[in-house]
């Protein structure tokens, strides 16, 4: 009995071996405890300076939204210049105004990243102001749909944007979009941006996944056709798909429409047999957008341009909803015309997150948003 005593206590730990335990314990938790405190730092310090440079872009105007402002001044002075050598006319990106920073010759301090896209937004389809017949054509020829459900979406999409609440045969008025929950009224105004279509019957279904989100036919709708455009359209900056539409519509072929061009690349007469009303050869709408990171604050400047014919024309627009009597809420028609800018600014908007997709057709000349929608 005693032997067997002897030999458990032999076995237990010493008070040396235990305290030699706590301590490497004791140690452990100490290192956990500062890697963790070491890792809650440095979050809040990134958070910090994230905080700190999304704020500069509102404490710091002159920093990121002048310098915005200055690289749209280079491109609309870019875009002018080229435009003199045609005495003063715009027909393509081919004569040379599609990078206006490297034309220029800026350099662009460290640290900032700019991109500026020009876009005409004449040689798209103007959705706005096609009649029955040439949606149609548009549906069933580009996209393929079936002669019924082609005449579903022309009826429902005019429908929505003809300002009475007669029904088509196959459309809708306000008195069935206020049956949906949250119920609605119809538009019965001009599109103000393709992504308005998500509340159209039909439309929803056929160019929006089952959440709301544009699919691959509303991609290629957005390169068709312009909520901004309701004149002609553009035949030297019009893609292959949208010559083909117009080739169908106005009766030419689309393959020897530029047949015969030696000096320039580009038309800069209308062929006598295409309809002059429908088929221009001219920029009518220029959309500016420029776009500037510093860090990771973005800043983003999306402009509207009419270019001026000449010196007596008179501030007008394309753009659908707006009226002569219009005028920008920076920058009036007198205003504009003292500073002499080659065109007349239809509307300014600004964005501190990125940029739509499609900006806003009407309303506002001067719109900031935050972010995409």
């Amino acid at each position: 009995m005693n032997k067997q005593t002897k030999i458990v206590a032999s076995q237990s730990p010493t008070p040396a071996s235990c305290s030699s335990e706590r301590r490497g314990s004791v140690l452990v938790a100490v290192l956990a405890i500062v890697l963790l405190l070491s890792f809650i730092i440095t979050r809040f310090i990134d958070e910090a300076v994230e905080d700190l440079e999304y704020l500069s872009i509102f404490n710091e105007p002159s920093d990121v939204r002048s310098f915005t402002y200055s690289m749209l001044e280079v491109a609309l002075a870019t875009v002018n210049e080229v435009a003199l050598i045609d005495k003063g006319k715009l027909y393509a990106p081919e004569q040379g105004w599609l990078d206006p920073i490297n034309y220029a010759g800026i350099e662009i301090p460290n640290g900032w990243e700019v991109q500026v896209h020009i876009q005409d937004e004449s040689g798209k389809l103007p959705i706005n102001t096609m009649d029955e017949t040439a949606l149609n054509q548009l549906l069933e020829e580009s996209f393929d749909f079936e002669f019924g459900t082609a005449r579903e979406l022309s009826s429902m999409l005019l429908d929505w944007i003809d300002p009475d609440e007669i029904r088509r045969l196959n459309g809708a008025e306000s008195e069935d979009y206020l049956r949906r929950n949250p119920p609605y009224r119809a538009a019965n105004a001009p599109l103000q941006s393709l992504n308005e279509l998500r509340l159209i019957e039909i439309w929803e279904e056929e160019f929006f996944d089952q959440k709301g989100r544009p699919n691959d036919r509303f991609a290629q709708l957005e390169n068709m056709v312009s909520v901004i455009n309701s004149g002609a359209v553009n035949l030297n900056t019009s893609t292959e798909p949208v010559l083909e539409l117009l080739a169908l519509q106005n009766e030419f072929d689309e393959n020897r429409i530029f047949d015969g061009l030696q000096d320039l690349p580009y038309l800069i007469k209308t062929p006598g047999s295409i309809n002059a009303q429908k088929c221009s050869v001219e920029v009518q709408l220029l959309r500016v957008t420029v776009s500037v990171l510093r860090g990771r604050v973005p800043f983003t400047i999306s402009a509207l341009l009419e270019p001026i014919p000449d010196k007596e024309s008179t501030s007008s627009s394309n753009t659908p909803g707006r009226s002569s009597a219009d005028e920008p809420k920076t920058g009036v028609g007198r205003e504009q015309d003292a500073i002499k800018y080659p065109f007349n600014i239809l509307q300014v908007s600004e964005y501190t997150k990125g940029q739509p997709n499609s900006p806003p057709a009407r309303y506002s000349a001067l719109d900031i948003g935050g972010e995409n929608n």
